[in-house]
This record gives C-alpha cells, sequence and structure tokens, in this order.
C-alpha cells in the first residue's frame, strides 16, 4: 500500500472546507488534483470515502471512521515538521559534552556560559571525567563531543586540533619562583613534586628529553586530581606543574602560576567525536564556539598558538 501525506492532506482539506474547490484553494492546488488525490487515497485503501453528488460532498461511514486518524497523523507531522524547525533554530535540543574536571570548571565552562547565555532553551549535559576517560566517554556515545589533550584515538573516534596550552609551575608564597616573571627548568632539579596524573609526568619527561633535559621528577605526592595537588602545594608539600587554564583557581588556592622557559613547553587539545555521526545543530554551534574561543587565548597567551 503507497499511501503518501499529499493524499491525506487532500482528503482532510475536503472534509474541512466541503467541496474540492475550497480544498484546492487552500492546499494551492487545482480541483482537478485535489480529486485525483483523494480518488488516489480511496484506490489504495478499497474504500469509498465521500459520497458525491451534483450539489454536495458528504463522508461516508468509512470515511468518517478513517477522518480521526488522518487528522492525528497529519498533526504528528506538523509537530515532527515544527519540532525539527526548532532544533535547527536552537529553540529545542541537547548539547552533550565531556572534558577534564579542571577544564570543565574553567575553559569550558566560559564557553558553556557563552552558549547557554545565546541559547537558553538547548539543555546542556557536561560530564566531567578525568583526561583520560574523554576519548572512550565519546567512543561509547555517551556524549557528541569530547575536549582534552592529544589521547590515542581507534578507529570509530576523530580527533581535530583545537589549540596549545602553555604549560606552569605552580608554587605557594615563600617559593623561590613565586615572585619571578618566569623560571627556568634548569632550577628545578631540587624540586620536590606534586604529581597528579602518571600520563602526564611521562608527557612532560618526553617533552623535556626532547629539548636536551634530563630532569629528575622527586614525586613526594601522588594524588589523583590536580585541585588536590594545588591545595598540597599550598600547604608547602611541594610544588607541580600544571596547564594555564587552571591558573583560574590561582587565588582561591593560594598558589601562583609561573611561567616555564628553556623551553616553554605546552600541549596540543583537541576536539573528539565520533566518526561517521553527524553533529547535532547545538554541537555544531557550540564546536564553531570552542574554535574561536581557542583562537582568542593564542592571542592573549604569549606562548599559546590556536590553529
Amino acid at each position: 500500500m503507497n499511501i503518501s501525506l499529499r493524499q491525506m492532506r487532500a482528503f482532510a482539506a475536503v472534509t474541512q472546507y466541503g467541496s474540492f474547490t475550497g480544498a484546492a484553494r487552500q492546499l494551492s492546488l487545482t480541483q482537478s488534483a485535489v480529486s485525483m488525490l483523494v480518488q488516489q487515497l480511496e484506490q489504495e485503501l478499497r474504500l469509498q470515502l465521500f459520497d458525491r453528488s451534483r450539489t454536495a460532498i458528504t463522508l461516508t461511514e468509512a470515511g468518517k471512521n478513517l477522518l480521526p486518524r488522518a487528522q492525528r497523523i497529519l498533526e504528528d507531522v506538523r509537530q515532527v515538521v515544527e519540532g525539527a524547525s526548532e532544533i535547527r533554530a536552537l529553540r529545542r535540543g541537547f548539547l552533550r559534552v565531556t572534558t577534564s574536571q579542571m577544564m570543565a570548571c574553567t575553559w569550558v565552562a566560559s564557553v558553556l556560559n557563552d552558549f547557554g547565555q545565546q541559547h537558553p532553551d538547548i539543555s546542556i549535559r557536561l560530564k566531567d571525567v578525568v583526561a583520560d576517560d574523554v576519548v572512550d566517554t565519546v567512543r561509547h556515545g555517551a556524549v557528541e563531543l569530547g575536549v582534552g589533550p592529544e589521547r590515542p584515538v581507534s578507529d570509530d573516534v576523530s580527533r581535530t586540533f583545537l589549540m596549545h596550552v602553555p604549560f606552569r609551575l605552580v608554587c605557594a608564597p615563600g617559593h623561590p619562583a613565586y615572585d619571578k616573571s618566569s623560571v627556568a627548568w634548569k632550577d628545578l632539579r631540587r624540586e620536590r613534586w606534586i604529581s597528579y596524573s602518571n600520563e602526564f609526568t611521562r608527557y612532560l619527561d618526553r617533552c623535556l628529553q626532547a629539548h636536551g633535559h634530563d630532569l629528575p621528577f622527586h614525586t613526594v605526592s601522588d594524588v589523583g586530581y590536580l585541585t588536590t595537588a594545588m591545595a598540597l602545594a599550598r600547604h608547602g608539600t611541594g610544588v607541580l606543574i600544571a596547564p594555564d587554564y587552571a591558573s583560574a583557581f590561582a587565588e582561591n588556592f593560594g598558589v601562583r602560576f609561573v611561567p616555564l622557559r628553556a623551553p616553554a613547553i605546552r600541549r596540543e587539545y583537541f576536539v573528539y567525536q565520533r566518526k561517521g555521526q553527524s553533529l547535532a545543530p547545538a554541537a555544531e554551534v557550540f564546536l564553531e564556539m570552542l574554535r574561536r574561543k581557542g583562537k582568542a587565548s593564542a592571542r592573549t597567551s604569549g606562548d599559546a598558538v590556536a590553529a
């Protein structure tokens, strides 16, 4: 059976206006086109829907029975079309994003705030995880977009470069580097280090070796979160290396983020998404806002470079 929406619209319009002429005017069709659509519907259903006379057109019992169903279908279609329009216009929908816990409450939070102000009807769902879990969260379909440092990706996840983020030394008042404009890596050989990610420590070690530095990392405390590491640094446990965006919490923890030099190391951050999966309009707009924010960060940070 091959029933079209045009046929049902013609059926409903003839019923509403009581004539093929009135229905044709409403549907912007010719009278003969409306008559043909109704005849096609009757043929498909193998039922007569109207009794036709020279003076009137009236619904048959079968037509009366089927009309409410046809009207419900047309209303459902109208709501689908209206819903699609609202989604395109960002008046309805969801934005589902994942990123690391610290980035979630600093850099990404600022972009989400701008997005929310511009598109208040979009529900935002932010899943904050450890950096190592960003790719898996995207892979499992829990979110549309992930933001985080470079991580290996499988065949079903793609990544696009977002920005470079510089590293800073985090230390408490009284530390020799606290009041300096910058500090060289060679001056940190005797430091007591607070570690919050083994992967991050290995990355630092590789970067330094690539620049001809062999810096021993004497770890005095190993924790799970950057916030905990900063709290320990404030109490003099040791120092740590952290991405620049975490400096938003420097005052809260009573520490200072000191630029590093010789070399000035930075890390690539990416946007992750599932391959072959189209982004919803809300995610497309948010992705563009992320890219603009990344470029703005490059202009305001002396040693950060965005694409």
